[in-house]
């Protein structure tokens, strides 16, 4: 499952029809969900006649509920008629889309009535685009001539899809897409987005790694915090990489399986077969652990981990640019991360190098 998803007229609708024709070329059977908030906009429900925060809430919950409904039957189904098939599920918003647009206490509340946690909500998908609105970078294209649910002005625009980009905050692949090219270059740089996702030969940013000196923690901006705890296992193949990964914040995990060879493919695994992989560790390696800060800085996706154990002390700022087709040789350090140099490539701080046992001396 993968999402797309940005602020009001971010151009999903021809991006949903060269994005199923350009998967479907790479044999690629691709199903796409529809927006649930034109869904149910369109049926009579419209949010433009609630004038009360408590109806907003009803109204985004049965979005929630709705669009899981349908994330649930379309996978189940799917897999079902075409087992053996390649398949994509395309998803037109997902559920942490709902995050902006009611205040922080009441989705926290609709969660906890529903047993459900942001973690799982966030992680369940494989990836999430954002495509940014026009309003920002293409304002002579914004418009609600294809979409008469919408009723947000440019400015508002602006404002939400900020709000969308940090609801997405702390999910392990998302990327942000721009308006610095034609729209033409803007759907083809999310296809090659996807297409890493899948693990298909595609271009891609490389993502800047450096070193850190200090940081001022009060300035970072909007975030969420991750734990992170990794293995490495054995493998027969010596080319081939292996890691398990445990991932979550305020108590609730997901687990994931990851090989690695040219390319580099993840699967979300349950907790039991998390513990039972734990058995296979390299015994080469120690497991590591660490904290990641996930925030944005001027359109580009930062990470910032702090290492533990082994590691204590070791912290790195990962800056992935804003998908775009411009020079990306520059990158925005963000001025409350003092930072001694760029290791990006440096076999050293390699996460596996780094999780190697030191040899002992004889």
């Amino acid at each position: 499952m993968i999402v797309l998803t940005g602020g009001p007229c971010f151009g999903k609708s021809s991006s949903l029809a060269y994005l199923t024709e350009k998967l479907s070329d790479h044999g690629f059977m691709v199903f796409v969900i529809p927006e649930t908030a034109t869904l149910i906009t369109n049926s009579g429900i419209d949010r433009r006649k609630m004038n009360k925060s408590k109806q907003v809430a009803m109204y985004e919950e049965a979005i929630l509920d709705m669009q899981l409904a349908f994330e649930e039957t379309y996978q189940q189904t799917v897999a079902r008629i075409f087992p053996e098939r390649k398949k994509v599920i395309l998803l037109d918003r997902g559920i942490m889309d709902i995050k902006a647009f009611i205040p922080d206490d009441d989705f926290k509340v609709m969660l906890k009535r529903k047993k459900l946690t942001e973690v799982k909500l966030r992680d369940r998908y494989n990836g999430v685009i954002h495509l940014v609105t026009a309003a920002e970078g293409a304002l002579p294209f914004y418009t609600g001539e294809n979409n008469s649910a919408r009723m947000e002005t440019p400015e508002e625009a602006l404002t939400i899809d900020q709000k969308i980009r940090e609801s997405w905050l702390g999910h392990p692949h998302f990327k942000i897409i721009d308006n610095s090219t034609d729209f033409e270059g803007k759907i083809s740089r999310a296809f090659s987005a996807i297409s890493h996702f899948l693990g298909l030969p595609a271009p891609l940013q490389i993502t800047e790694k450096f070193l850190v000196k200090s940081v001022q923690y009060d300035k970072i901006p909007a975030h969420q915090i991750i734990h992170i705890e990794q293995m490495y296992l054995r493998s027969k193949n010596k080319n081939e990489e292996i890691r398990i990964r445990k991932r979550g914040q305020n108590g609730a995990y997901l687990y994931f399986l990851s090989r690695k060879t040219l390319i580099e493919e993840e699967e979300l695994i349950t907790e039991q077969e998390y513990m039972n992989l734990t058995k296979l560790i390299d015994p080469k390696t120690d497991g590591m652990e660490k904290e990641r800060i996930c925030f944005l800085w001027r359109n580009q996706y930062c990470e910032l981990d702090s290492y533990k154990g082994k590691c204590e002390g070791i912290t790195i700022l990962k800056v992935e640019p804003v998908e775009t087709a411009r020079d990306t040789s520059k990158i925005h350090i963000p001025p409350f991360i003092a930072v001694e140099g760029n290791i990006t490539g440096n076999p050293q701080y390699n996460e596996r190098s780094m999780a190697m046992k030191q040899k002992k001396k004889t």
